[in-house]
């Protein structure tokens, strides 16, 4: 399978080094809107060009290297429209459980731990050494920055981010688009787009 990505920053950077560890797929190259890194190489593969050059070559599948979770919906939701396929990336060093369900585009990355009978949706990032516990329902275009503790049975919505080494205690439920501080301790529900910093966390 020949995988394209979408974006040419760091967090491209460590998709790629991932696909390239699971070694079963071929990196096409890297497609971004930023004139300054055409012609350039990441991890020896090429920045074709703008994104919507993709429409020029030939591959299998995307994988969206965008951090940002608005802008990654975006461009997940324009390549959807225009028919793409999404490849879905477990780092050889994820540990994933039994009943584990990841979405399509989502992303896994190394030392992640996800616990059984768990789901995480589409285009979600699971970034470096977070953990997800049992029963956990993850939304679609979520982020998970490195760090982050999820305890059993949190339901966590679209578009959430939460920063690098958040924690939450077991059953919180998360509203879409909320944010999460780096470093809070999330121990009450998360309205639906708030932010929430500190320990305990508290809504700002």
């Amino acid at each position: 399978m020949r995988i394209a990505i979408i974006g040419a920053g760091g967090h491209a950077k460590v998709i790629a080094d991932a696909i390239l560890a699971v070694g079963r797929c071929q990196i096409f190259g890297f497609f971004d809107d930023d004139t300054s890194l055409w012609r350039n190489e990441i991890l020896g593969f090429p920045v074709m060009g703008p994104i919507d050059s993709w429409r020029s070559h030939s591959m299998d599948a995307f994988v969206i290297g965008i951090g940002d979770n608005a802008n990654r919906k975006r461009m997940f939701d324009q390549l959807k429209t225009a028919g793409a396929t999404f490849a879905t990336i477990a780092h050889p060093r994820a540990v994933l459980g039994r009943g584990v369900a990841l979405g399509e585009g989502t992303v896994v990355l190394a030392n992640v731990v996800v616990n059984s009978d768990t789901t995480i949706g589409p285009d979600s990032i699971l970034n470096t050494s977070c953990t997800v516990d049992h029963d956990c329902i993850v939304g679609a275009h979520a982020h998970l920055s490195p760090g982050v503790n999820i305890a059993g049975e949190v339901r966590i919505g679209e578009g959430v981010f939460a920063g690098t080494g958040a924690n939450v205690i077991p059953r919180v439920r998360i509203g879409d688009w909320a944010i999460i501080g780096a470093g809070a301790v999330v121990i009450a529900d998360i309205e639906e787009a708030a932010t929430a910093v500190g320990v305990p966390a508290r809504t700002i």
